[in-house]
C-alpha cells in the first residue's frame, strides 16, 4: 500500500464498467495493465470499454472491495488495438451498433475504423446488411459522441453534471465551449435549465466582473423567470431588487442601473400606471391581449343567434326526456345569449350536463361547436362523459414548427387563420394559464361565442396567472354559479365532503362501509408504510381496485418522506422491483424500468407518437404534453431507447438522453393531477410545508377521486387545510385590466 499523500499513476485499457452515475460522472471500472487488473473509482464521465486511460490519484483500501485506485485526474485515448476498437464500438454509445456489427466493421476497416466513421461513413455500406441511411446514422452518432465527450470534460471543470452537459451539447453542439465562455448565463435558458448560482460560478471563474451590468441583468432576468414559474404574471419592483441583491451581493445602485438597462432594451416592461409592477414582456402582452379580446368578444354578441331560447330548452328536454332545474336553464340561456359566459360549480353540480345540452342545441340549429380542455387527461375525461370529441387547446390550435428550427413552435391557428367555429367551449378552465389563454383568444374570430366551464375553487393553473378567478371576480362577463348537487348517491360522501370543505367544514369520515376514510398517523415513515400497504393489499382486497390501473397517490409536496420523490422510489420498489431479465436504465440515480408508471413533465410538441386507430391501422402524430401518463413498455439497452405506452394507447420512444422529460407517476403532486380523475386516491398529509396548507389544495385532491378517498396523516394539518383560505397570493393584473377595458367606450 502506498502513502496517501503521494500522487501516483496507473495506465491501462478499460476492461469493464462496473458502475457509472450518469448525472455526475462517478464511475467504477476495471482496467488491464499487462497481466494486472486494477479497480479505478472516481469522476470519469462517458468512459467506455476499450479506451486507453492514464489516471493520476492514490491507492486506497476499501473494507469490502479491497485495493482501489481513487482517481483525481484521468486522461483518455480512443483505442488503437483491433480487439479494443471492436469492444469500444460495441459498448452501446452508438444506437443499433451491437457486438456482431462492430466485429464486421473492424474486420473490414481495421485501424482505419474511426477515420471511416468520422470522415467517410458511407463506406460502411461495403458491409453486407448496412444500408446508406444506417451508415450515416452510425457516422453521425460517432462524431457527436466524440464532440460531446469534449463538452463533458469542459463543463466538469465547473462542476456541471453529465446530464446538463448533454443538454448543453444539444443546444450548442461543437461551439459549446465558445458559447459558454462568451455568455455562461445562457445556460439558464429553459432548454438547459441551470440555476443562476451555477452559471454565476462559471462566469466568475472565467473572470467576468461581479459588478458588470451583464451579470446583474442576468440575475434580474433569473428572478423574474422564477416569479413566472411560481405563477405570477409580474413581480413587485422592490421584491425584485431585494432578491437580486441577495443573489448577487451587489450594491442596490448597480442593480437599479442594470434594471434600467433591461427596460431600455425592452427585455422587461413597467406600466406608467403601475410603476411597481415588473413584467417579462411576453406575459405583459398576453395579459393585455386577453383583457382586450375578452371584452371585445363579450360585446360582439349577435342577439339573433340564439333564436327562441325557451323553445330550444323545451325541445331539448322533451327530446332527451330529462328535466333541467332553473339554475341549469339559467346557465344554458346565458351561454346562448352572450358572447362570453363563465359556468362554474363544484363536483356533481351538473357542469357536464350543461356542456352536452349546449353542444346538442347548437348543432341542432346548424351552429358549429368546438370542445376543448387544457390538458390531455382533461380532454379525454370530458370526451368520455359528454360523448363529444374534445381536443387539448394545443391540438385545437395546431402546433407548427419554424422552418429549420424544430425546437421553436407556434400555433397555426391565430388571427390570420382563426378556428372555424361559431362557439368554443372550454372545460376545466381553472387550469388555463395566461399565455395559453392568449393563444386561444388569438384564434377565435370576432362574433364567436366563448363558454368557459370550470371549478373556480380548484387550484389555479400551473403556468402564470389566475385566469378563471380573475374573469369571475372582474364582474365584466356573465357568470353562473351552480350550487345544487345532482351527481350523488346516498352512500357516497366524496362530493358531500368536497362541498363541506369548500364551506370550511371538516369532512365526515366513513367507519365500516363507505368511500371516504381518514387514517391518523403522525410519523412520516409510518405514513409511507401505510400508503404502501393500502395500495398493495388493503384497497385491492377490500374494494377490488388494481394499484397500477385504478389507484393514484396524491401528495402536496415534492420533497420529504411523503413527497413524490421518496414515495415514487418506495412504490417502485414494492410494485416493480428489479429482477433478472427486466431491462432498466439508471440515470441520475433513478431507475427507469420496464413496467414503471411514468408521466411526461413538459410540453414536447415535436415528439412523434404512433397509435392504432379503430380500424386497426397504424396512425402517426406529434405532441406529448405535460401531465400525460403511461407505462414503460420497453427499455432497449442496445438501441438506447425507452418506449412508453400512454393511457390513450399512444406509443412514444425516448432516447436515453431525453429521459429527464419523464418522472415516475406512482405518486404525483396534487398540482399535476388537475384535470384528472381516478377511481381511488390516497392522500398523505404529514409534515406539509406551511405554504401548502390551504383549502383549495385539499379540495382539488379529493375531487380527483371517483369512488374512494383515503387520507392518511395528521388530523391537525387536515383541520388547518380546511380552515385556511389564505393561499399564496398570485400577482396578476388581468382582473384590473378587464375592469378598465370594460369602461372604455
Amino acid at each position: 500500500m502506498h502513502d496517501g499523500w503521494k500522487m501516483e499513476q496507473v495506465t491501462g485499457i478499460v476492461k469493464s464498467i462496473i458502475f457509472t452515475n450518469e448525472e455526475n460522472g462517478y464511475t467504477v471500472c476495471e482496467i488491464r495493465e499487462g497481466r494486472k487488473v486494477h479497480t479505478l473509482v472516481g469522476t470519469m464521465p462517458m468512459l467506455m470499454p476499450g479506451e486507453s486511460v492514464t489516471a493520476l490519484g492514490e491507492w486506497k483500501n476499501h473494507p469490502d472491495y479491497g485495493p482501489q485506485f481513487a482517481v483525481s485526474q484521468c486522461k483518455r485515448q480512443i483505442p488503437t488495438e483491433l480487439e479494443e476498437i471492436e469492444r469500444y464500438l460495441a459498448s452501446g454509445f452508438i444506437r443499433g451498433l451491437g457486438p456482431s456489427t462492430a466485429k464486421k466493421i473492424v474486420a473490414r476497416f481495421g485501424e482505419e475504423t474511426f477515420t471511416i466513421l468520422q470522415s467517410d461513413p458511407l463506406r460502411l455500406t461495403e458491409i453486407k446488411g448496412i444500408k446508406a441511411e444506417k451508415a450515416l446514422e452510425f457516422g453521425q452518432a460517432f462524431s457527436e459522441h466524440e464532440a460531446m465527450r469534449g463538452v463533458v470534460m469542459l463543463v466538469q471543470k465547473f462542476g456541471i453534471s453529465t446530464l446538463y452537459a448533454t443538454k448543453i451539447w444539444k443546444k450548442f453542439g461543437a461551439s459549446a465551449e465558445r458559447e459558454i465562455r462568451k455568455n455562461p448565463y445562457r445556460l439558464m435558458e429553459p432548454d438547459v435549465g441551470l440555476g443562476f448560482r451555477t452559471c454565476d460560478s462559471i462566469a466568475l471563474g472565467l473572470g467576468i466582473d461581479p459588478s458588470s451590468g451583464f451579470r446583474l441583468k442576468s440575475a434580474i432576468s433569473y428572478i423574474l423567470g422564477l416569479s413566472a414559474l411560481n405563477g405570477h404574471t409580474y413581480c413587485l419592483k422592490d421584491e425584485l431588487i431585494n432578491e437580486t441583491k441577495k443573489l448577487t451581493r451587489a450594491p442596490g445602485e448597480l442593480i437599479l442601473n442594470a434594471f434600467d438597462g433591461l427596460l431600455l432594451e425592452s427585455e422587461i416592461f413597467v406600466e406608467r400606471q403601475h410603476p411597481d409592477r415588473v413584467y417579462i414582456h411576453y406575459l405583459f402582452d398576453a395579459e393585455r391581449y386577453c383583457a382586450r379580446r375578452l371584452i371585445a368578444l363579450n360585446q360582439a354578441r349577435e342577439n339573433g343567434l340564439a333564436g327562441n331560447v325557451h323553445g330550444w330548452l323545451s325541445d331539448y328536454e322533451r327530446k332527451n326526456r330529462i328535466f333541467l332545474d332553473e339554475n341549469q336553464k339559467a346557465a344554458i340561456e346565458t351561454a346562448l345569449k352572450n358572447g362570453v359566459t363563465v359556468i362554474t360549480g363544484g363536483p356533481g353540480t351538473g357542469k357536464t350536463t350543461i356542456i352536452k345540452a349546449l353542444i346538442e342545441m347548437f348543432q341542432d340549429h346548424g351552429i358549429t361547436v368546438l370542445l376543448c380542455a387544457p390538458t390531455g387527461r382533461a380532454a379525454k375525461r370530458i370526451s368520455e362523459t359528454s360523448g363529444y370529441e374534445a381536443k387539448t387547446v394545443h391540438r385545437l390550435l395546431e402546433v407548427a414548427y419554424e422552418i429549420g428550427q424544430e425546437d421553436r413552435v407556434y400555433f397555426s391557428r391565430n388571427e390570420e387563420n382563426p378556428l372555424n367555429a361559431d362557439v368554443v367551449i372550454m372545460d376545466e378552465a381553472s387550469m388555463i394559464d395566461i399565455v395559453i389563454m392568449s393563444s386561444l383568444l388569438k384564434a377565435i374570430r370576432p362574433g364567436t361565442r366563448l363558454v368557459l366551464v370550470g371549478d373556480a375553487d380548484q387550484l389555479p393553473s400551473v403556468g402564470p396567472g389566475k385566469v378563471l378567478s380573475d374573469i369571475i371576480e372582474s364582474g365584466v362577463v356573465p357568470v353562473v354559479k351552480l350550487d345544487r348537487i345532482f351527481r350523488q348517491t346516498e352512500e357516497s360522501m366524496i362530493i358531500v365532503n368536497a362541498h363541506r370543505i369548500n364551506r370550511g367544514l371538516e369532512p365526515i369520515f366513513s367507519t365500516e362501509e363507505g368511500d371516504f376514510y381518514f387514517i391518523p398517523r403522525l410519523d412520516s415513515r409510518e405514513t409511507v408504510d401505510a400508503v404502501i400497504e393500502l395500495c398493495a393489499s388493503h384497497i385491492p382486497e377490500r374494494f377490488g381496485y388494481d394499484f397500477m390501473r385504478d389507484i393514484q397517490v396524491l401528495t402536496p409536496m415534492r420533497k420529504g418522506d411523503t413527497g413524490v420523490h421518496n414515495l415514487n422510489a418506495m412504490l417502485q420498489q414494492r410494485f416493480n422491483p428489479p429482477r433478472d431479465g427486466k431491462p432498466q436504465k439508471i440515470l441520475g440515480g433513478i431507475a427507469y424500468r420496464a413496467g414503471d408508471r411514468v408521466m411526461q413533465i413538459r410540453n414536447d410538441y415535436n415528439k412523434v407518437w404512433t397509435q392504432m386507430d379503430q380500424q386497426g391501422s397504424l396512425i402517426e402524430g406529434q405532441g406529448v404534453y405535460n401531465g400525460d401518463t403511461g407505462i414503460i413498455a420497453d427499455v432497449d439497452l442496445v438501441s438506447q431507447v425507452l418506449t412508453v405506452k400512454y393511457d390513450d394507447q399512444r406509443i412514444c420512444e425516448y432516447t436515453f438522453d431525453a429521459l429527464d422529460d419523464l418522472e415516475h407517476a406512482y405518486a404525483v403532486t396534487v398540482h399535476k393531477s388537475q384535470g384528472s380523475e381516478f377511481p381511488a386516491v390516497v392522500i398523505p398529509l404529514v409534515k406539509v410545508p406551511p405554504m401548502l396548507v390551504y383549502r383549495n389544495l385539499l379540495y382539488t385532491a379529493i375531487t380527483r377521486a371517483k369512488s374512494l378517498v383515503v387520507i392518511i396523516g395528521n388530523p391537525v394539518i387536515l383541520r388547518q387545510m380546511v380552515e385556511n383560505t389564505n393561499e399564496r397570493e398570485r400577482y396578476s393584473g388581468l382582473k384590473e385590466r378587464l375592469c378598465a377595458q370594460n369602461l372604455l367606450p
